[in-house]
C-alpha cells in the first residue's frame, strides 16, 4: 500500500472546513461531520496524512486511527473534544502496526487501546531499538531529498506546497521521535473479531489480514453505516493478496462477507490515508472478486486441476468486468494472476 498512497484523491470528503488557527510550521487542520455522533479529522491540504474517525458513544469517545506525529494527534484530539463538547476518551483502535498509524498512540494513553494480536510484534520492531534508529534515519534522508526538491519546484505551484508540507512534517516527526517519544501499546488484543457494546452504537472489529499486514483490522459501526478500512487497496487498484503474509485469508473473507451481507446499509467508508478513496460499491466488488476466486480455486484444487487451468478459467474481462479499467498490471506483473497464485499457494497448504 505504501507504494501507491500518493495516488487517489480523497473525494469522499464532500465538506472540508479548516478549524483553529495554526502556526506556520503546522499543517492546516480539517474536519468533516458524518453525523451528530461521527466525525473525521485530518491535517494537510496537499500531502497524505491519517484521517482519524471519532465516535461519540454513550460509554465514551472512541477514536479510530492515531498517526505518526504526536503534535498532530494532540491537535486532532482537541478538535474532537471541542466538536463533541466532552473529553471522556474510552478507546483508541489501531487498524494495523505501521508507525504512521501507531506512533501517535501516546496522545491517547489515558484511553484503552485495542488492536489485532499480531500488532505488537510489528509495532515493537518499528518503534523500539534499532528499528526506531532506522526509522529516524529514513526520515532524515527523506528530509534531505525534500529540501533538495524544494529548490527545483515552481514557486506557488501545487508541488511547491506539497514539498513544503512534507518538509514541515518531517522536521516535526524527527524531533518527536528523538525526544519524549514513548511507544504506547494496545492493552486489548483480539484474533478473529471483537464486539464493543457502546450503548447507542456497536463497534464490530474484524481481522482483515493478508492484503496489507497480518495485523490489519476493519471496524464496522452498523448504526452509523460506517466502515473504517485502514489501508485496504483504493478504488483505482485491483485488490491483491500478499504472498509473504501468513494470515488465514479465509477468516478475512468470512469477516468481509459479514459486513457486505449485513442488513445494515453502508453509507461511509473511511480510508486511513486522507488522500485516498474507496467507494462502497468497490468495497463490495473487491469482496465478490476475492471470494469468487477463493471458492472457485478451492473447488478446482479439490478436483485435481492445475493452477494453469485456474488462470485460463478466470479472467478480468469475462468474470470481473467491474475491474477491467482499474490498475491490474504493474512493473512486477499482472495482479490478477498474482492473486490466483497467492490463493493457490494457500489452499495447497491446507
Amino acid at each position: 500500500m505504501r507504494s501507491i498512497i500518493k495516488i487517489a484523491a480523497f473525494i469522499l470528503l464532500i465538506y472540508v472546513m479548516p478549524i483553529l488557527p495554526q502556526a506556520e510550521s503546522e499543517l492546516p487542520l480539517h474536519h468533516k461531520r458524518l453525523s451528530e455522533r461521527a466525525l473525521v479529522v485530518w491535517t494537510g491540504d496537499y500531502m497524505q496524512t491519517i484521517a482519524t474517525v471519532a465516535l461519540a458513544t454513550d460509554k465514551g469517545i472512541v477514536v479510530i486511527e492515531a498517526s505518526l506525529i504526536r503534535k498532530n494527534d494532540a491537535r486532532i484530539r482537541r478538535v474532537i473534544e471541542k466538536e463533541f463538547g466532552r473529553n471522556d476518551f474510552k478507546y483508541l483502535i489501531n487498524t494495523h502496526y505501521h508507525h504512521d498509524h501507531t506512533a501517535g498512540n501516546q496522545i491517547y494513553s489515558d484511553a484503552t487501546i485495542i488492536a489485532h494480536k499480531n500488532l505488537l510484534a510489528g509495532m515493537k520492531e518499528e518503534l523500539t531499538g534499532e528499528g526506531l534508529v532506522k526509522l529516524v534515519d529514513k526520515f532524515k534522508h527523506m528530509l534531505k531529498e525534500m529540501e533538495e526538491a524544494q529548490e527545483h519546484v515552481e514557486p506557488q505551484s501545487r508541488d511547491y506546497y506539497l514539498v513544503k508540507e512534507r518538509i514541515s512534517s518531517l522536521k516535526i516527526v524527527i524531533e518527536e521521535l528523538q525526544s519524549g517519544f514513548v511507544p504506547t501499546y494496545p492493552s486489548i488484543l483480539f484474533e478473529k473479531n471483537l464486539t464493543l457494546d457502546m450503548g447507542n452504537m456497536t463497534l464490530q472489529l474484524y481481522s482483515f489480514g493478508g492484503m496489507h499486514t497480518d495485523s490489519d483490522i476493519v471496524i464496522f459501526v452498523p448504526e452509523e453505516g460506517l466502515v473504517a478500512v485502514g489501508d485496504l487497496p483504493p478504488d483505482q487498484w485491483l485488490p491483491y493478496i500478499r504472498k509473504e503474509l501468513t494470515s488465514d485469508f479465509s477468516v478475512t473473507l468470512e469477516n468481509w462477507g459479514r459486513i457486505v451481507e449485513s442488513k445494515w446499509d453502508i453509507k461511509h467508508l473511511n480510508m486511513a490515508h486522507s488522500n485516498m478513496h474507496l467507494s462502497v460499491e468497490t468495497f463490495k466488488e473487491q469482496y465478490r472478486y476475492l471470494h469468487t476466486l477463493w471458492e472457485g480455486l478451492s473447488e478446482m484444487h479439490r478436483q485435481g486441476l492445475k493452477i494453469e487451468d485456474a488462470k485460463k478459467k478466470y479472467t478480468i474481462e469475462n468474470d470481473f468486468p467491474y475491474f477491467k479499467d482499474r490498475i491490474v498490471q504493474t512493473s512486477k506483473g499482472n495482479i490478477h494472476e498474482y492473486n490466483i497464485e497467492a490463493i493457490w499457494e494457500r489452499i495447497s497448504k491446507k
